[in-house]
């Protein structure tokens, strides 16, 4: 029988340092797998169902874990998979230190917290945040009222160095939204003693900013939508910085080394329905919206189907998952790798991650292609 247990922790973000105590690094070694593609045979003994605990958050990068599980796929697998839905990186990771679960779905703040400082792989790819993450002033702000086009090389931010000193941001430090910032203070040559930076939860920070406090406000994946229909501004994107925000599916050292079936059976079932979202963006929608209503994320079917539209249909497809695994052209990195040092290098600018950080998230073990590869 299928169990579904939702967990919604709202909690003030953490520095990302804190809370979650570093662990051996695993070895990273590809375990080949069973080739479980298509398989409905039950993982465990005597026909039992395979007993497996999944994290993810009320995201797009958990959209497809949850429709497996309502489609009955992770079932047809021979799982039993029970789900804990996890609002932000921060009590996802200390949950995983805890021992809580062993496979899920995470943005970059857990991919660090998770792969740098705790033993997990990344075994894929799921959305990229870029489309929908941005910084939002109100309409008659200074920043927007400035326009955009004032910087060449980012002609889409708007405003110039001139309106965003002193003003009052409220974001979550440690998280993919810090990269967003870091990356726009050096475009608009600014630093963070330029501005008033206060780290607050998102809901909090959307709740606070209703309330007319600061001046500018973080509003990704959760709020996206929300912030469009209040009317504010979004001054800065992560997709008018070029910036590549990437989710990810991690997998433990220990679960990849002793149970490498379970983890290419649960693989399965998640890009089965990658690949059904894709076709039916419109159902997807539905099944996005109530999801979120499930985990305290209001939002309408509406803006569920335009998150799924800019988004979730994005997710890469196999052959594009084995790229991103790959050496890029011209270097020694993979593109993987490549993406994240980019990323690590403006967290490193905000203080919020080292050098020594960097070097162990970008370590070649950390990335495991075998069980994308065996997707059948």
């Amino acid at each position: 029988m299928k169990k579904w247990l939702s967990i919604l922790m709202a909690v003030l973000m953490l520095t990302m340092t804190a809370g979650c105590s570093q662990s051996e690094q695993g070895s990273g070694e590809a375990v080949p797998p069973a080739d479980s593609s298509k398989d409905s045979t039950p993982a465990g003994e005597n026909g039992e169902l395979e007993k497996l605990t999944i994290s993810v958050h009320p995201s797009g990068h958990g959209l497809p874990a949850y429709i497996a599980s309502e489609k009955g796929w992770f079932e047809e697998n021979g799982l039993d998979v029970e789900m804990l839905v996890y609002i932000s990186a921060a009590p996802q990771m200390e949950a995983y230190t805890a021992g809580a679960w062993e496979l899920g779905t995470t943005g970059f703040g857990g991919i660090v917290l998770g792969v740098a400082k705790n033993d997990l792989q990344i075994i894929g790819a799921s959305i990229d945040d870029a489309d929908i993450m941005a910084y939002w002033a109100r309409e008659d702000s200074p920043i927007a009222l400035a326009g955009k086009g004032h910087i060449p090389a980012y002609p889409e931010i708007y405003g110039t160095s001139e309106e965003w000193r002193g003003k009052e941001v409220l974001f979550m430090q440690g998280t993919t939204m810090e990269v967003l910032l870091s990356a726009t203070l050096d475009a608009l040559e600014l630093t963070n003693d330029d501005i008033i930076r206060t780290n607050m939860d998102k809901a909090a920070a959307f709740t606070a900013f209703s309330s007319g406090s600061a001046d500018l406000v973080q509003a990704d994946a959760s709020f996206y939508f929300n912030a469009l229909n209040e009317g504010w501004v979004p001054v800065s994107t992560s997709r008018a910085m070029d910036l590549f925000m990437p989710s990810a599916l991690i997998a433990s050292d220990s679960i990849i080394k002793e149970k490498p079936e379970v983890v290419q059976k649960w693989l399965d079932a998640y890009m089965r329905a990658v690949d059904w979202i894709k076709e039916n963006p419109e159902e997807a929608a539905e099944m996005f919206a109530e999801f979120c209503e499930e985990n305290g994320v209001a939002t309408t079917e509406e803006n569920a189907l335009d998150f799924v539209n800019m988004q979730v249909v994005n997710i890469p497809d196999v052959a594009e998952q084995m790229e991103l695994f790959a050496k890029a052209e011209g270097s020694d990195a993979t593109n993987w790798q490549l993406s994240l040092g980019k990323l690590m290098d403006y967290y490193s600018k905000a203080g919020s991650y080292t050098e020594e950080d960097k070097e162990l998230l970008l370590k070649l073990e950390n990335y495991n292609s075998t069980f994308m590869g065996n997707v059948g």
